[in-house]
């Protein structure tokens, strides 16, 4: 079964490799290890002022429980789908990144409802599937997600160069 940590990890690379710290602004607000404070309002002022150690051990948290935990990822069999999986979800939130998944599954003759929802069913379908055609799909449900928001909101076009290397990776 897929490992957490592991998953967390491959976050960072996109979020914040060096682990630095660093605060971005962009739609989410301020963002910082790849927690939004457009989505999470409740985040003191220190998350994004304090020290990077102390901010990175709450994104972890706050992602382990309401990213990883709440997608059931630790049910996931294979680790790079899990971790594309979790990378989509803190990106893209975890309802979008569960639709996806599931109309993954359908692309391949299963049928499942796409409810958004990662239920037995769901992770049943997606542990059934050859993980390299699912992580693939993936990819390939990611790059449609960032473009289809870029030519919605031109505004963030600027951010897609970036967001289609993260949905390849």
């Amino acid at each position: 079964m897929a490992d957490f940590n592991l998953a967390f990890a491959f976050v960072l690379q996109h979020e914040d490799s060096t682990r630095s710290g660093k605060v971005t602004v962009d739609a989410g607000g301020r963002t910082r290890f790849g927690i939004a404070e457009k989505f999470h309002p409740d985040l003191p002022e220190e998350f994004f002022t304090g020290p990077a150690e102390d901010a990175l051990s709450e994104a972890e948290k706050i992602e382990e429980r309401e990213y990883w935990d709440a997608m059931r990822l630790a049910q996931v069999e294979n680790q790079n789908v899990a971790n594309k999986l979790f990378d989509m979800g803190v990106n893209m939130g975890v309802r979008q990144a569960a639709v996806y998944a599931q109309r993954a599954v359908n692309s391949q003759g299963q049928q499942i409802i796409e409810d958004g929802k990662m239920g037995p069913k769901t992770l049943a379908a997606i542990n059934a599937i050859d993980p390299q055609i699912f992580y693939g799909l993936l990819c390939q449900f990611s790059a449609w997600h960032y473009r289809h928001i870029a030519t919605n909101n031109p505004a963030q076009a600027v951010n897609l160069a970036g967001w289609l290397k993260r949905a390849e990776a």
